[in-house]
């Protein structure tokens, strides 16, 4: 259905040649369609420099006593006219009077002097009288007509008198498409003082309409009343209309064709960086959707079965394929089951509240200790390195399924999200959320909406019109981001850096049968459910499975390097409370130890502190909570040894001894 764009589309591929006769019949008819256009602006042009032609002619054969003494009667007769319209108060026979008396000097001057600059002063100076006596008497006109039919068209259909005919000025254009705008436009009581010349494509017809000043004239007030405009058209296909680049410019388009009717086949992943730009969807002329995840975060917003997980699907189905990343996912419905099929190719996968904390702890971790290996970089010129790239480590791409759920089951997380949003872009994490509810709850809150942090936006069919701001911003609904013009699912409208523009698209649609093999063939990890569900379910609770083993010390952060990591217990203190990072390794030396101990010299040799004293304080404050034992010495430095008290545990998020270190193993 989409056939492939060659070089003669492509707006740089060389320009035929036109045959200089076909380019004059060309200008020609631009011409000719200019003055059918302007043709009762150009009466009183025409009829000064036709007399004046007439004068040239007459002066070219020669005039002799009879000719001068017509040229004398002529101008007595129009004197007269004119001196009798305005005793009586005539106004048409004055005016006719004063135009038939200039027109005959005019035309005398040209018979007297033939081409000359006198003949053309005189009829230049002719044609601006005319004009001042002829514009206020066309505008007048003009308004008493489209009054009548305003008048008509509200009372009754516009009869045949009323209609298209060549004698009506202003509701006539060069095509039939032109005349049903106009006339739909003063049936709706905002005549256009101005329609472009129609553009006709593949797909249909558009055209820029000038509408009257004011604000019940606006291109806002015709938007609002679009089902009264396509009504009144009466003119096949599906109207859409977008304010211009003025706020009295009315940006009309009729689509007659769709060729994004019928879904559009995934052709597999298409991308092997994800610093490369990645194609979602097809543009009805052919051409590729694609959406930059280097250049920010990703919010995909649309109605309920509209297809935000096939948009997701694309793009996950692409970043299996990128070496340099790696893809964690949230997905708020049980079991995961939107995200789940990619299991194998994810870092990790929640799908419940406890789990997507979880992975916010491990991003966050991680966006720390990028954060701080990034600062000990220098650039060729020992400038400091401020922004990821694939160079230093693989991308991590976070995909959230059903924001507004997680925020809904997990407030205390919008705070991580918020933090996540606004700084780990830096750090090479990208976020790609996707809801059905863009409010502002589904950003944080009041005062953290975190909608400005996603530079790509993909807005899906919506049922009403309030989503569309949400999406795209405020305004964006007049300026046409009419996602409630989308009528199936997959289409798609995506504003970016790359697009400024409202353009309608459609997404590729991906298979179960696509995501299987593509998952399959990119696997990282190795699958953890089980082959078979547990159906029916058993009468009793399994045990629950064992601690897996903590990965050794620069194993990796997942992927082609190291593999998933597991998931252990959060490091806590006997309290139950969270051990800090900073502290987590002097903590877990102190527990390596055992009754043994360990010295600030030992913890010195070990790189688990600095010469300092930044090891003092810590073990000062758990000396006197009770947790630790200082009375020994070995030598002249002091032991600290842990007291056995009783443990509170605590929930459990996804981390790796990797995450503990100060700087990521697989960098």
């Amino acid at each position: 259905m989409f056939r492939p764009v060659d070089a003669h589309d492509h707006v740089t591929s060389p320009v035929e040649k036109v045959p200089s006769g076909s380019r004059a019949r060309q200008a020609l008819g631009t011409v000719c369609r200019l003055c059918g256009r302007l043709r009762y602006e150009l009466i009183p042009a025409a009829a000064t420099a036709s007399m004046t032609c007439l004068g040239w002619l007459h002066h070219a054969v020669g005039v002799g006593p009879e000719g001068w003494g017509g040229y004398g009667l002529g101008l007595a007769a129009a004197g007269a006219l004119t001196y009798g319209g305005l005793k009586f108060k005539n106004a048409p026979a004055a005016s006719l009077g004063v135009a038939s008396t200039g027109a005959l000097v005019n035309t005398a001057v040209g018979a007297m002097t033939g081409p000359s600059v006198p003949s053309l002063i005189a009829g230049g100076v002719v044609t601006i009288a005319s004009y001042g006596v002829y514009v206020p008497w066309l505008i007048k006109t003009r308004h008493e007509r489209i009054a009548l039919q305003i008048k008509a068209a509200k009372t009754a259909p516009l009869p045949d008198g009323m209609g298209v005919n060549v004698t009506q000025a202003g509701v006539t254009g060069d095509s039939v498409e032109e005349t049903a705008l106009r006339r739909a436009l003063v049936a709706l009581g905002v005549p256009a003082q101005d329609v472009s010349r129609i553009v006709f494509t593949d797909t249909g017809w558009h055209a820029a309409v000038t509408l009257p000043p004011g604000k019940n004239t606006s291109a806002e007030t015709v938007i609002a009343k679009q089902t009264q405009l396509e009504a009144n058209l009466d003119l096949p296909g599906k109207l859409r209309l977008a304010v211009g680049a003025q706020a009295n410019q009315l940006i009309v388009r009729m689509q007659t064709n769709d060729p994004l009717a019928e879904t559009i086949a995934w052709p597999g992943p298409a991308i092997t960086s994800v610093e490369h730009a990645l194609p979602i969807g097809i543009y009805p002329d052919g051409s590729q959707v694609f959406i930059d995840l280097v250049a920010g975060h990703v919010l995909i917003a649309g109605g309920t079965d509209m297809g935000k997980s096939g948009v997701i699907n694309c793009v996950i189905g692409n970043l299996v394929a990128c070496e340099d990343a790696e893809i964690l996912g949230i997905d708020m419905k049980p079991g995961a089951l939107e995200l789940g099929p990619w299991r194998r190719n994810m870092l990790a996968l929640a799908d419940d509240a406890d789990g997507a904390r979880q992975v916010l702890t491990m991003v966050k971790a991680e966006m720390i200790r990028r954060g701080k290996y990034l600062a000990t970089l220098r650039g060729p010129k020992g400038e400091p390195v401020r922004k990821w790239t694939s160079e230093h480590g693989p991308y991590w791409i976070l995909v959230v399924d059903e924001l507004a759920e997680l925020l809904r089951q997990a407030p205390d997380v919008a705070s991580e999200l918020v933090t996540i949003n606004q700084v780990a872009r830096a750090m090479g994490i990208r976020v790609i959320a996707a809801t059905q509810s863009p409010s502002e709850q589904a950003f944080g809150g009041k005062g953290t909406d975190a909608r400005q942090q996603y530079s790509t936006r993909i807005g899906l069919p919506v049922f009403e019109t309030e989503p569309i701001n949400m999406i795209f911003g405020r305004g964006a609904y007049g300026r046409g981001w009419r996602l409630d013009w989308l009528d199936l699912p997959g289409k798609v409208m995506v504003s970016s850096r790359r697009y400024a523009d409202p353009r309608e698209g459609r997404c590729y649609y991906v298979t179960d049968r696509d995501i299987v093999v593509v998952s399959t063939e990119h696997a990282r990890h190795e699958d953890e459910e089980p082959a078979e569900p547990a159906w029916p379910h058993p009468q009793h609770e399994p045990d629950p499975d064992p601690e897996p083993p903590t990965p050794p010390p620069g194993s990796g952060g997942g992927g082609p390097r190291g593999g998933r990591p597991h998931l252990r217990p959060v490091p806590t203190f006997p309290d139950g409370s969270r051990i800090p990072d900073n502290r987590i390794a002097l903590w877990e030396a102190l527990q390596k130890a055992g009754p043994d101990g360990v010295t600030k010299p030992e913890l010195v040799a070990d790189d688990i502190v600095g010469h300092g004293s930044s090891a003092t304080q810590p073990l000062t404050q758990w000396t006197k909570k009770g947790w630790l034992d200082d009375s020994g010495k070995r030598g002249q430095a002091k032991v600290w040894r842990l007291v056995a008290v009783a443990h509170t545990p605590r929930p459990e998020v996804t981390s790796t001894d990797e995450e503990n270190s100060a700087c990521p193993a697989s960098l």
